[in-house]
This record gives C-alpha cells, structure tokens and sequence, in this order.
C-alpha cells in the first residue's frame, strides 16, 4: 500500500469515526431529550391527572429502554471486534425459540397495528445447536427491523424450515421492501437502508451483530427483497439432529 493509499484509507476511517461520534449523540439525545421533560413535567406538576403521569411514566420507561438497548448495541460492537463472537451452544428446540421470540414481540406489533404471525414444522420436533441467548438476540433484532419497516395493516411472518444438516429461520415482512442495490450493504456496520428520519432510528449495528452471531455457529444470514414487495431475512443455524432436506 502506497502512503497516498494509506493516508486515504486514514481519512476514511476519521470520517467514519467522526459520523459515528454524531450519529451516537443525536440517537442518544433524542430519548434522553423525552425523558428529561417528561420528568420535568412530573416534577412540576404536583396536579397532573393520573392517566397523564402514567402516560409520562411510560414514555420514561420506553426511551430509557431505547437508550439502554443503544449502549447495549455499541458494547457488543466494541466486543465482537475486541474478541469475537462468544457462542456456548446446546441443543435447543428451534419452534420454541421462535415462538418465544414471536410472543416477546406481539405487544409492539399490536401496538403498531401489525398482525404477527409464526409457523413451524409440525409433524416432528425440530432441534438446533445453538446459543439459545444468543439466537434470541439474532431474532429479535430481525423482528424489530420486520416491526420499524412494516406500515399498520402489515403482516410479519417467522417461519422455520429443515434443510438437511441446517435449520432455517425466516423473518418476513410486507413493507415497501429494499432496492437491489442496497442488499449487499444491509450487514455492513452502521449502514441503514431507508431514507427517512423514522426508518433510520438506531445506529445500523442490529444486522452487522446479528450476522456476526450466526457465523458464530456456522450457519449464515442473508436478505431477499424487492421494492414494493416486503423483505425476507434468512438465517441458518446447525440441526442437531440431521435430516433429509424436504
């Protein structure tokens, strides 16, 4: 590598360190922005109704989380590239896994008006090796992707499908889906596909995770989409129990 080459490559690593610096204090100033002055209100308002304090109570307790779930993000950034991705799996029931991931989303989905629906091999148990912590962190940030991107009125799916040594997870959504040239990028850190302020809440490291975590155990995540037509999120991780791919 030249030195105009490395000194390039300088600059481009200061500019990416200089957006992450911006993009980390305004995600994080917006919540705490809300929590400052509904506890403000809270404080100053001795009179304030019941309904209204719970209604301020509940919007302290949902942007905390959101500002919690954002640090969260950046130490689990800080730690896959420090160390790797730490998996410790065992055999798990796939269908429980995601049902269980379903039914911790099904309140937000109802709360946006989404209908949330899950399927699984009925006929015979289905079993993964896999990180069953971390597995529900890959599903979870897939469903909140699945939940920002789909209008009221939408449908997200999770399915589950054996494919011989592999057991396939699927998130699908019908939102205004991802153009061609953005799918490549998806799992790159800190990119976030979308152009509006709404869609491009968070820091784009939910998928760049969720992808380190899956080859973690082997298997791999990718997307499906066309605009206008919703996207699909794949992933697979080891069958404990291998079997013939239907």
């Amino acid at each position: 590598m030249s030195a105009h080459e490395r000194l390039a490559e300088l600059k481009d690593q200061l500019e990416a360190r200089t957006r992450l610096l911006h993009d980390v204090a305004h995600e994080l100033k917006n919540p705490l922005a809300v929590i400052h002055g509904y506890a403000a209100c809270l404080r100053e308002r001795e009179d304030l109704p019941l309904e209204e304090r719970r209604k301020a109570l509940r919007a302290v307790t949902i942007n905390a989380e959101r500002a919690i779930a954002l640090i969260d993000q950046l130490q689990e950034t800080a730690r896959l590239e420090s160390v790797g991705a730490a998996v410790e799996p065992r055999v798990c029931d796939a269908a429980a896994l995601l049902q269980e991931a379903a039914e911790s989303s099904e309140l937000e989905a109802a709360r946006r008006g989404i209908h949330l629906r899950w399927t699984a091999s009925a006929s015979r148990t289905v079993q993964v090796h896999a990180d069953p912590k971390r597995t529900a962190q890959v599903l979870a940030n897939l469903l909140g992707n699945a939940l920002k991107f789909t209008p009221a009125g939408g449908i997200v799916e999770l399915a589950l499908q054996s494919e011989g040594e592999f057991v396939r997870f699927t998130v699908a959504d019908t939102g205004p889906g991802v153009p061609a040239a953005e799918l490549p990028r998806l799992f790159d850190r800190f990119y976030q596909a979308g152009g509006t302020e709404q869609k491009r809440q968070g820091l784009g490291l939910g998928l760049a995770i969720s992808k380190s975590l899956v080859e973690a155990h082997g298997g791999r995540l990718w997307a499906e989409s066309r605009p206008g037509e919703g996207a699909r999120f794949h992933f697979t991780l080891p069958a404990a129990d291998p079997v013939s791919a239907r």
